[in-house]
């Protein structure tokens, strides 16, 4: 779910738009914030950024549609990641789904299936077993699925997502980071479109900052 960012957003509706800075000519400490601590990232050669999400999350939901094709678009110096996010055991299975359909090659279409079904059909998937039968029942091998999203690999994934968002303090969803260096989100710039201007200004900053 959104967590922290569920108090954030309402306290941002009876704020004034002015509060916002321009996506344009982002603002540090308004529309993005540098990380005191760096984080490490999988690969120094490449800019990297990453969008924090949670199926259970409908702010995602929506941004995800904004996301994608943003994402599918970047240059060959940028690297594109998607991190699930589990508040809790409770939702770890979520997690496991996107690392078991990704190891499936099957995040298109069953990635946005999920959202659809947990968001906008509001579909109980409690645990791995409930989430395979209706994988299942669009037509995704079960057995293929489990085998995936209880593998060693998936663990070890699940387990390095968790330590990620963690790394980088992550308290809501969603959420972006750039680089290892900064954080913005949609709530901080105030629409889903401002938040992708932001992450272009930050990826250009730092393709400066690397030549």
């Amino acid at each position: 779910m959104l967590r922290r960012s569920i108090l954030a957003a309402a306290i941002a509706a009876f704020m004034p738009l002015t509060v916002f800075a321009s996506a344009d000519k982002p603002v540090a400490g308004t529309d993005y914030v540098a990380l005191k601590t760096p984080v490490q990232t999988s690969n120094p050669k490449k800019i990297e950024v990453l969008t924090f999400f949670a199926y259970t999350c409908p702010h995602c939901y929506t941004y995800e549609k904004s996301v994608e094709p943003w994402a599918a678009q970047l240059p060959n110096d940028v690297v594109f990641k998607r991190i699930p996010v589990a508040w809790s055991d409770k939702t770890k299975h979520f997690t496991q789904t996107y690392y078991a359909l990704e190891a499936l090659n099957k995040l298109d279409p069953y990635h946005d299936m999920m959202f659809n079904a947990v968001i906008k059909e509001g579909r109980e998937m409690p645990d791995l077993n409930s989430v395979a039968d209706y994988l299942a029942s669009n037509g995704l091998n079960k057995e293929e699925f489990l085998k995936a999203a209880n593998s060693f690999s998936t663990r070890m994934n699940t387990e390095k997502a968790r330590k990620t968002w963690m790394a980088y303090d992550i308290d809501g969803t969603p959420c972006n980071a750039v680089n290892g260096k900064y954080i913005t989100a949609p709530h901080m710039v105030g629409t889903r479109e401002g938040a992708i201007q932001v992450m272009d200004f930050l990826i250009n900053k730092e393709r400066e900052n690397n030549k």
